[in-house]
């Protein structure tokens, strides 16, 4: 993982490691304010995640090589589902997988013997994971740009216009933001990498079919579609959806999917709070392997 590096590589280790080295007659090394290491952070996890080129491979092209086989089949293609697509499985599966291999490898105990705040890494690996799952989303809307047009509704009053591009990044970011935190907080009940994987996978997959992401459908039952509504998927297709086919004098978000989307990223924020863990589970990876043998 190329977070095992985490400890040598970022700024913040090295004032540590700087800090730890002061003798007692030598000021101790002062920290940058919260807002440069929260930058710091961001841009050094951003540089691990796209250094993974099989994520980046999944996230941003697996979704404009389904949009690009559909051409010629839908006239009007689901833009939207392709892009929450990309965007959920950088911000859902990749970050989650990574997020437990980086504990269980004992990064994130590290971490936590550095000066930086914790908050301060988490906050800053979520919005990285942010940042990047909406290029992925973005590449997508770019690609049906190229391919279809800048129409993707019915008639001429659905053309993309900046002010429904700029919407679309913002209410990708917010999605992303909220599929990340509450991704923080289910790792804590993960217990190995082995793991990690198959749990996130069969929790994302229902989510996104009963969500509509890929297709619609028709025969699923009123209840069902009912808690479609109410989870972070559907929500962030139907934002994208009104930004991206908005007809004119009509309001680009809907405020309910900005409040749900909203009220996942909060929540997931809390529940990794409470629930998080740094250390190993070192206990599991023994029973592990004792069972191996």
């Amino acid at each position: 993982m190329p977070d095992t590096a985490a400890t040598a590589a970022s700024p913040v280790a090295h004032a540590a490691t700087n800090t730890a080295d002061v003798g007692p007659s030598t000021k101790a090394v002062r920290l940058p304010s919260a807002g440069k290491l929260l930058v710091a952070q961001i841009r050094y996890q951003v540089r691990l995640l796209i250094s993974s080129g099989r994520a980046i491979a999944v996230g941003v092209g697996l979704p404009v090589i389904l949009l690009v086989a559909s051409k010629g089949k839908d006239t009007h293609p689901n833009v939207a589902g392709y892009a929450v697509f990309g965007l959920t499985i950088t911000a859902w599966s990749t970050y989650g997988v990574r997020l437990v291999a980086a504990r269980e490898d004992g990064v994130l105990k590290r971490w936590r013997a550095t000066p930086l705040p914790r908050w301060c890494y988490f906050l800053g690996r979520i919005l990285a994971t942010a940042l990047v799952a909406v290029m992925a989303g973005a590449v997508t809307v770019a690609a049906a740009l190229v391919f279809y047009g800048s129409h993707f509704g019915d008639g001429p009053d659905t053309q993309l216009t900046v002010t429904a591009a700029l919407a679309i990044v913002a209410v990708l970011l917010l999605g992303a933001f909220a599929w990340a935190a509450t991704a923080t907080a289910l790792t804590s009940v993960i217990p190995t990498v082995e793991a990690a994987f198959p749990t996130l996978i069969f929790i994302y997959f229902p989510v996104i079919i009963i969500s509509g992401v890929l297709f619609t459908n028709l025969s699923e039952p009123h209840w069902l579609s009912t808690l479609a509504t109410y989870l972070p998927a559907q929500s962030l297709i139907d934002a994208v959806t009104r930004a991206v086919r908005h007809p004119a004098g009509a309001p680009l978000l809907p405020v309910r999917d900005v409040i749900v989307l909203a009220c996942w990223g909060i929540g997931g924020m809390l529940g990794a709070i409470v629930l998080f863990r740094w250390e190993p589970h070192r206990s599991t990876q023994r029973r592990a392997a004792r069972i191996q043998q």
